[in-house]
């Protein structure tokens, strides 16, 4: 078996093992779930407050954020599953790159900074500092040169994601071999220059980190305290690295500092329910799920409605008083978004529009 058939029986394992998945989790676990309700069908899953230690909401029973993420090959077909009973619209939104933007104001990290003070797309940054020597006509120093990545290197912008978020997470090169497929010298180098591009963030994890090592926790988003007892009995930079107790602590505690501020979509959905809860909306606005940094709804078809929940939502979103993540510039940003006919199928609603202005929007939808 040559290096081509070897590639393509890993290409149908794995999607053999992405079938099984949908087959044996996410379908029955719909099925046993639903719930009849006159013509309607609901499915019923339970947000959990303390089921993570950074604050974050989960779900189980069944695991309704665990579903395929967007772009992936069955995330289409299982959102086509879900739509608003008649007489209502399913809208929902989520903060733009809540977990990387809330990163950026902690650390503070130029490189980070820069896409959103200077413009620069966050991939194609990335792709570069990882794969540069394969771009010889980028110009490290030009926003709109290495924006160009997006259109004149595709493939290396798409294979920088996986690694970012590997690397963001705690991982090292071995995940990068095991999970993305590269060569061991691609991997060394990737995390290398990862970690050269990200310096000043990683300084400040450790930071962090030392600190909790001193305190016995670290504190996390809204006062939240993470207890890190194992740090303080090791050396965190140890030439011999870690036992892997400490590793995993501290991995987990350096996630968390992040992870933590997911908490503001709780924050925020508690906001606007309380504004629908003391509106004539009451009976109107129901909400129907939390995924991360996303917020769902069900409302009445009703376009005044609609309007009322773009100004009230956004504006529960934007909300931003805690002072470690002020910046003059840098803000918190939302969508909202129309789902029609079912949650496959995406209409953005822009911030601000008048009633008027929406109107013509959906007309020009043709919804």
């Amino acid at each position: 078996m040559d290096a081509l058939e070897v590639l393509d029986l890993l290409k149908e394992l794995k999607a053999y093992g992405e079938e099984e998945k949908i087959l044996s989790s996410f379908i029955p676990a719909f099925i046993d779930k639903t719930l009849p309700h006159g013509k309607d069908e609901y499915l019923h899953g339970s947000l959990n407050l303390g089921g993570t230690i950074s604050g974050r909401l989960s779900s189980s029973e069944p695991n309704l954020t665990n579903l395929p993420s967007s772009g992936t090959r069955f995330a289409k077909p299982v959102k086509q599953c879900f739509a608003a009973p008649k007489g209502w619209l399913m809208v929902g939104a989520d903060f733009s790159s809540l977990e990387d933007r809330v990163n950026t104001l902690q650390t503070r990290d130029p490189n980070k900074l820069k896409v959103y003070t200077d413009g620069y797309d966050s991939h194609s940054l990335r792709a570069y500092a990882y794969f540069g020597e394969q771009m010889p006509d980028i110009n490290p120093n030009s926003v709109e040169s290495i924006n160009s990545i997006q259109k004149k290197y595709p493939k290396l912008r798409q294979d920088s994601k996986m690694p970012t978020f590997a690397l963001t997470y705690g991982g090292t090169w071995r995940t990068l071999v095991q999970n993305g497929g590269f060569s061991e010298e691609e991997a060394k180098s990737i995390e290398d220059n990862y970690h050269k591009l990200y310096k000043h963030s990683d300084m400040w994890i450790e930071d962090q980190l030392l600190e909790a090592s001193k305190t016995g926790f670290l504190e996390l988003a809204f006062g939240l305290r993470l207890r890190t007892p194992v740090l303080g009995q090791v050396v965190l930079n140890s030439e011999r690295g870690l036992p892997k107790e400490a590793h995993k602590e501290k991995k987990s505690a350096g996630n968390a500092k992040t992870q933590s501020y997911c908490m503001l979509n709780t924050r925020a959905a508690n906001d606007f329910m309380s504004r629908v809860w003391n509106s004539k909306w009451k009976y109107d606005v129901k909400p129907i799920g939390q995924i991360h940094d996303a917020i769902y709804l069900i409302i009445k078809n009703e376009l005044e409605l609609l309007h009322w929940v773009n100004i009230n939502l956004i504006e529960a979103m934007n909300w931003c008083d805690l002072p470690e993540l002020q910046h003059p510039t840098i803000k918190l940003e939302a969508e909202l978004c129309l789902y029609y006919p079912s949650w496959a199928e995406e209409y953005k609603i822009p911030n601000g529009l008048d009633l008027d202005q929406l109107r013509e929007l959906l007309r020009s939808y043709d919804l």
